[in-house]
């Protein structure tokens, strides 16, 4: 993320005004030359000006509506597993207001039985009034009761029609045009990406279709076969008898770029160890298929680690990879091949409340890096429906207890505009701020806290990176009598 100065908040307005503008500025273009009957001023500029214009009326219009359609939400956790849910966030409920807080601009008078009502049938059972079962009605009404001792007083009967809630993957998918141009920004940096990996000895594995998605991806003409053709990774091959291999599982952004210097100081600090690191396609600024449902990227993720033979592996993820991380820590099968985990700026935990939601897909910007992750990230279309159609938040939760029976190390920042590093650093250490420290430490879990830095920041500068690459190198060496031996 980019700082919050006045020259860098004029550099960012200007980069995505300039950018928003191509669209209706070749629109406009257009139709005066088909006016004139001639391409104004210059050929060349013609032809760009008509192939941005046709980019927007007939690509990005027609993908915004196909956008809207409707999520698939999982089936609804059995009744006693809901009822554990509940409770367990009941606990931050009254020091946090985590659920007055999903409301927009709405004190906690404002909100009336049927509101809430409304957002807990979204919240626990993935539904909304027209599809409520029967059922629902008695254990609904033990929440709303629950939640009024909670709060101390009782929410009044009805619906206030001027309220309303954050309903992610309820709510419309909200985008922004992105013009053609944009996308070729994409594929060169995805070429240096290529190049640097490829120098650091990694090698890409891929179904050896460039078109699945846009830009299309040249390297994966020249890629090894990948075990499962709807996802591609980079592996560097993983030699040591002793040490073990790292799955590192990337956040939103233009794929592995962010990361290379990251991978790659790994990958000199421990050359006999392998690293496989995953590519999510559908939240690396691309046109691309959507998210993997939970189950079957689990599935494809371990097919690639039997293809290499890699039974036990250190965790390593980044952000939105955090997500796919929990999937594989929640999983009872999976989660024993975990031998350890590094978790950075980590958003499943404390997912019930609604800072991470709020931050990354309803904020309005003001400040230099929320302008930046709104239209870069937040407002990318396929981005945009990962995290709207394909984000539930109950499969992505984790707790501090799913934690143990391994070494965990969190690495946490204390001006994350996305996840409320603070808060996510009380719930995992039990400290308040003032205590913070950089390294805390107990019982197997690590706590890292870089109080003034922002969402993945500690990935700018190699001094930032060492202590992460040197909690991943320590892990590596763990017997695995020590990676396990942390048990409740």
């Amino acid at each position: 993320m980019i700082g919050n100065s006045l020259p860098e908040y004029i550099f960012i307005r200007i980069c995505i005004s300039g950018i928003r503008l191509i669209a209706p500025l070749s629109i406009l273009y257009t139709l005066a030359s088909l006016n004139y009957g001639f391409l104004l001023y210059n050929k060349w500029l013609g032809i760009y000006a008509i192939v941005e214009a046709a980019f927007y009326l007939l690509v990005y219009l027609p993908r915004c509506r196909r956008l809207q359609e409707v999520a698939v939400h999982p089936t609804p956790l059995p009744k006693a597993e809901r009822e554990k849910l509940f409770e367990k966030c009941s606990l931050h409920i009254t020091e946090s207001n985590s659920a007055t807080g999903w409301f927009f601009n709405s004190s906690a008078t404002s909100i009336k039985r049927e509101n809430m009502r409304e957002w807990l049938l979204w919240a626990i059972f993935g539904s909304h009034q027209g599809n409520a079962k029967e059922e629902w009605t008695e254990e609904l009404d033990g929440y709303l009761t629950k939640l009024d001792e909670l709060s101390g007083t009782k929410m009044d009967p009805g619906r206030n029609e001027s309220v309303s809630s954050m309903r992610t993957t309820i709510d419309p998918v909200v985008t922004v045009h992105r013009p053609l141009i944009w996308y070729m920004v994409v594929a060169i940096v995805d070429t240096v990406t290529v190049v640097q990996m490829l120098s650091g000895g990694f090698k890409h594995f891929d179904s050896g279709s460039p078109f699945k998605c846009f830009p299309p991806r040249w390297v994966s003409v020249f890629s090894r076969h990948s075990p499962d053709p709807e996802l591609s990774y980079w592996y560097r091959p993983h030699r040591s008898k002793t040490k073990k291999p790292v799955l590192f599982l990337h956040g939103i952004g233009i794929g592995l770029w962010p990361y290379v210097s990251f991978l790659l100081e790994l990958a000199a600090g421990d050359p006999d160890v392998g690293i496989i690191a995953v590519e999510n396609l559908s939240i690396s600024m691309r046109i691309s298929p959507p998210p993997l449902p939970r189950q079957a990227m689990l599935a494809k993720l371990a097919r690639i680690l039997d293809r290499h033979g890699l039974r036990s592996f250190v965790l390593t993820a980044h952000s939105y990879g955090t997500v796919l991380a929990a999937h594989i820590l929640r999983d009872r099968e999976f989660s024993r091949r975990v031998s350890a985990v590094l978790l950075v700026d980590p958003i499943p935990f404390l997912l019930y409340l609604p800072a991470v939601a709020y931050n990354f897909v309803y904020r309005v910007p003001r400040t230099a890096s929320e302008w930046q992750l709104w239209y870069f990230a937040s407002r990318d279309p396929d981005i945009a429906r990962a995290l709207a159609r394909h984000f539930f938040w109950v499969e992505n939760v984790l707790w501090k207890e799913d934690l143990e029976g391994r070494e965990c190390a969190v690495v946490l920042c204390g001006k994350d505009q996305i996840v409320d590093g603070r808060q996510v650093r009380r719930y995992l250490t039990g400290e308040e701020d003032e205590h913070a420290q950089f390294r805390w430490r107990k019982d197997g879990l690590e706590v890292l806290f870089y109080p003034d830095l922002d969402h993945s920041n500690q990935f700018d500068k190699a001094e930032l990176r060492r202590p992460m690459v040197d909690i991943v190198s320590r892990f590596v060496r763990l017997p695995d009598s020590a990676s396990n031996s942390y048990t409740s």
